[in-house]
């Protein structure tokens, strides 16, 4: 009986250590999810939320240089306009100056209204074009 009870208390201790050495792996596979994502930009550790107003004009821009025919688009240290409607939704006013293939220089007023869906705040992919507009 002396026998059996050590044997079972062997066998015990080696299934303890097992599980101690599985939870030890799974705390360290949580952690580097936990870090992955505070990375990536996913949650608010470093730097989620909504984009700042220099971060939206430059995805704004993105959409002017896209649907403008000239491929000589500058914009002008000027500075722009910024206004939220809600939540996640933002307007553009700024001036671009346009070369057409003639070298003529034409400076235009534009208003870009754009929706944020989430994710990285400086990538387009991130963004809906709702309106864009020349105003004079």
């Amino acid at each position: 009986m002396a026998k059996n009870y050590i044997d079972n208390k062997k066998g015990k201790k080696k299934s303890a250590k097992r599980a101690a050495w599985a939870i030890v792996i799974l705390g360290l596979a949580f952690i580097y999810i936990v870090i992955k994502f505070a990375y990536n930009g996913n949650i608010g550790i470093t730097g989620g939320g909504l984009p700042t107003g220099e971060q939206a004009y430059e995805v704004a821009k993105g959409f002017v240089k896209s649907t403008v025919r000239s491929s000589n688009i500058d914009f002008p240290g000027s500075g722009f306009q910024m206004a939220k409607r809600n939540d996640s939704t933002y307007v553009i006013r700024s001036v671009a100056e346009i070369t057409s293939d003639t070298g003529d220089k034409r400076q235009t007023n534009f208003k870009v209204l754009m929706e944020y869906k989430g994710g990285k705040q400086d990538e387009i992919k991130n963004w809906s074009l709702l309106n864009i507009s020349e105003e004079q």
